[in-house]
């Protein structure tokens, strides 16, 4: 009891030198605590990863987002293509608009 006392007390000023003290006494655990810290993190990179690529979130339904673009902190400009029309809108925190539809013509375009 007073050796758990210790290692309790030393754990909440100095935890890398109660966790050294706690693993001389087992010398498999140490080993058995970084496999699965290695696999969990090994898991969260694979999803952020998955995220990142859009494979999460994309699918076959009838929007599908070309580009967004950030035009202030919380504002953004989006173009999406939904069911054959290539829109244009604005969202906002507290509202989403319609800016523009963009025809066949306008996609071709090249300016310069």
């Amino acid at each position: 009891m007073k050796k758990l006392l210790c290692n309790v007390l030393v754990g909440l000023f100095l935890p890398s030198a109660a966790f050294a003290a706690d693993a001389a006494e087992h010398d498999g655990s140490f080993l058995g605590l970084l496999v699965p810290l290695i696999a969990v993190a090994m898991g969260i990179l694979a999803m952020l990863w998955w995220f990142k690529r859009g494979k999460a979130l994309s699918g076959n339904g009838p929007l599908k987002v070309v580009q967004a673009v950030a035009v202030g902190t919380r504002e953004r400009v989006v173009v999406l293509d939904a069911q054959g029309r290539r829109l244009v809108i604005g969202v906002t925190p507290g509202k989403i608009e319609l800016l523009a539809e963009l025809h066949a013509t306008d996609e071709t375009t090249k300016t310069g």
